[in-house]
């Protein structure tokens, strides 16, 4: 699958905005009353509201090349029956490569990657969303109103589930450039060194 320019741009934007996201979360001190925030948690503010303008641009490219594209759906297929029957097979599919050690070929949209993608997606806008609401409601001092809590509490929720994304993701990209795929050659646009074989060594 090849990628244009504005999709890697947006796609390392995007990266790079939630990579640095989480590593401050782990430093940074947030306010509360009687305890002042730490530089680190303006930073996260601060990138956090980048990220969100950053992900929503995302969106509406990816929307406009969906409506332009057969295979467009299969980044949301969860109200179609056609496509999580065409999911369904495709996860199916790539459990038994997985059983015999093998990788699914990445050159072609397939729907279960699409699918976690698509997840992806929704999963940054919820965080970035989120964070955002919590940077312009909640108080100076940490305070915090009965909605906004609330919005504190899916935000530190459904943080896990950023981590294991952000792990999880690049990881496989890179299992497939290691397998002579090019996923990453593709995305950033450079090429492979030593990439003699499209099977690669796990194929």
């Amino acid at each position: 699958m090849k990628y244009d320019p504005l999709t890697r741009l947006l796609h390392l934007c995007v990266a790079a905005g939630v990579t640095l996201q989480l590593l401050t979360s782990l430093v940074m001190v947030t306010p509360k009353p009687g305890r002042l925030a730490n530089g680190w948690f303006e930073i996260h503010e601060n990138v956090g509201i980048g990220v969100l303008v950053a992900v929503a641009i995302y969106w509406m490219w990816v929307v406009a090349r969906a409506a332009r594209r057969a295979d467009g759906g299969m980044l949301f297929p969860w109200f179609s029956r056609r496509r999580m029957a065409d999911l369904r097979d495709d996860a199916l599919g790539t459990l038994r490569d997985v059983a015999r050690f093998k990788l699914p070929p990445d050159d072609e949209p397939r729907p279960l990657p699409a699918a976690v993608q698509g997840l992806g997606l929704l999963l940054v806008l919820f965080m970035a969303g989120t964070g955002t609401i919590l940077a312009i409601g909640m108080a100076p001092d940490g305070a915090k109103s009965a909605p906004i809590h609330a919005v504190a509490e899916l935000h530190e929720t459904a943080a896990p589930l950023m981590w294991a994304y952000l792990v999880g993701h690049p990881l496989l990209g890179f299992l497939h450039q290691l397998a002579g795929h090019g996923s990453l050659s593709r995305m950033f646009g450079f090429r492979a060194a030593g990439t003699v074989s499209r099977r690669g060594p796990f194929v």
